[in-house]
């Protein structure tokens, strides 16, 4: 619901681009050392099924800024990049980027990998005949030998997907420049002397009776008026009628929600032009009303799509994160207690080396399924990356979060998940925290549950550990394995 506001109406915001539009200096030419084939094993194809996907499977080794490469690349790179396997993995060999995504793989791909974390990102890539084609880019550290990260991966075909999601933001455009033009209704109301002109499709929409050439006069213009009234939706109603009651204003436009007569919500934006006397007492209000509901229905769909995780349907990182700063608002408000979870599954990696991604996608959906059984509908379950959850818990203590921690950790264990491959048993490890009153934001809770969570993956995993109050806390150096 839009707040009144005396401008036009802002166009729906543009999908973001994935990849960071920054210039920056020509990258340097990198070259490549070869590593014994053992690395290659370990992202082959096993199953024929893989050669018809639109992705491609390779090892990348990054010794430095300017001392790495492919190590490996599995067939389909000719028809995804255009290129062979062999010429990928040349020590004179990069991939050949769209000039826009250069700074984004030499300034977040390889930072990244110096750091020896994950890679995730959308780049595209200039095939053979030059032509761009959308990738995502995802790789994973394998080990470090010596000063060398090595990396598995895959880069997926994401074309299609990009260009339909350019069509949809430049259908939103046009569609919102269509709703500049065709009109809904409108009606002109003169206060004084109680006569309304409208369109009759409009009074017909809401189920107002239709007036005879579309005016109506005296007592049948008040109930007129009085109908439309009515049909606004119970929420926007009072902030409707203190808008019209407001004599100040000459010009203003505002959203709102009506029930037609079958029930039906429609979103409206009335932009209205008013007339008034020496005095500044309202005469006369003529209103263009566009229905605008099929844009705040795109609209939510892709707030929806930004903020969820698309294998497993629960929030993001990102929407994550808003739900936290709402809830530390509450709790610094009202001085009621939370906590959050962060859960990781065990092994996870060694299920997607022996059985393959597609095995390991239906694990992450069905681990889900189980933790959202044992949650309230308060309660906040998202995934933040790869195998990595976290549960905000509102109003939850420690105590009785690390209850709920222990019972999310022995369901996943008690349940193995079917698979097309047999069932296939996992477990969890699991650290809880309740955020503290000093604490700035919900970042330095969910550290301090991830600290723990490394410690029970250090301590045999399939644990539950509970961190300690942040004036409690050491600075812990250890890392996930």
């Amino acid at each position: 619901m839009s707040s009144p506001r005396k401008t036009k109406t802002r166009r729906a915001p543009k999908v973001r681009k994935a990849v960071s539009s920054r210039r920056t200096p020509p990258r340097a030419k990198t070259t490549s050392r070869r590593t014994p084939p053992r690395a290659v094993a370990a992202i082959k194809p096993t199953a024929p099924s893989l050669d018809a996907l639109p992705l491609v499977l390779f090892n990348y080794r990054y010794g430095g800024p300017n001392d790495h490469g492919f190590t490996y690349a599995s067939g389909q790179s000719l028809e995804l990049l255009g290129m062979k396997p062999e010429e990928m993995t040349r020590e004179s060999s990069v991939l050949r980027l769209h000039p826009d995504d250069v700074g984004a793989f030499d300034d977040f791909v390889l930072r990244t990998m110096a750091a020896g974390e994950t890679v995730d990102v959308h780049l595209r890539i200039l095939h053979k005949d030059s032509t761009p084609r959308w990738v995502h880019f995802n790789a994973w550290p394998q080990k470090k030998i010596k000063k060398e990260w090595h990396y598995t991966g895959l880069m997926l075909d994401i074309d299609a997907r990009k260009k339909v999601e350019a069509e949809q933001t430049a259908i939103l455009e046009r569609m919102e420049e269509a709703q500049d033009i065709a009109k809904l209704g409108w009606y002109d109301f003169n206060v004084k002397s109680r006569v309304l002109d409208l369109t009759n499709d409009f009074a017909d929409s809401l189920g107002l009776p239709i007036a005879p050439g579309g005016r109506v006069t005296g007592e049948d213009a008040d109930r007129y008026v009085q109908a439309f009234l009515n049909a606004l939706h119970p929420e926007d109603r009072e902030r409707y009628m203190s808008i019209i009651a407001d004599e100040s204003w000459r010009r203003i436009e505002f959203d709102y929600r009506v029930l037609t007569r079958t029930n039906e919500v429609r979103h409206l934006c009335s932009r209205i032009q008013r007339t008034a006397d020496k005095s500044g007492k309202r005469v006369r209000d003529f209103a263009v009303i566009l229905d605008i509901t099929e844009r705040k229905r795109l609209e939510e769909d892709l707030r929806a799509q930004a903020g969820t995780d698309p294998l497993t349907n629960v929030p993001n990182r990102r929407s994550f994160e808003a739900a936290a700063r709402r809830e530390v608002e509450r709790a610094r408000r009202y001085a009621k207690p939370f906590a959050v979870i962060a859960l990781d599954i065990d092994f996870f990696k060694r299920v997607n080396d022996s059985h393959g991604h597609d095995i390991g996608d239906i694990v992450l959906k069905e681990m889900t399924k189980v933790c959202l059984a044992q949650l309230r509908l308060t309660d906040v379950l998202a995934r933040l990356g790869g195998e990595e959850f976290a549960a905000l818990l509102p109003e939850t203590d420690i105590d009785a979060a690390t209850k709920l921690a222990e019972r999310l950790r022995v369901a996943v264990a008690a349940k193995p998940i079917g698979t097309t491959k047999g069932p296939l048993s996992i477990t969890v490890s699991l650290g809880v925290a309740q955020f503290a009153p000093n604490e700035s934001g919900v970042d330095s809770a969910l550290k301090r549950a991830d600290e723990a969570l490394y410690e029970a993956k250090h301590s045999g995993r399939n644990k539950v550990i509970v961190a300690k109050l942040p004036s409690l806390v050491k600075s812990a150096g250890s890392k996930r394995s």
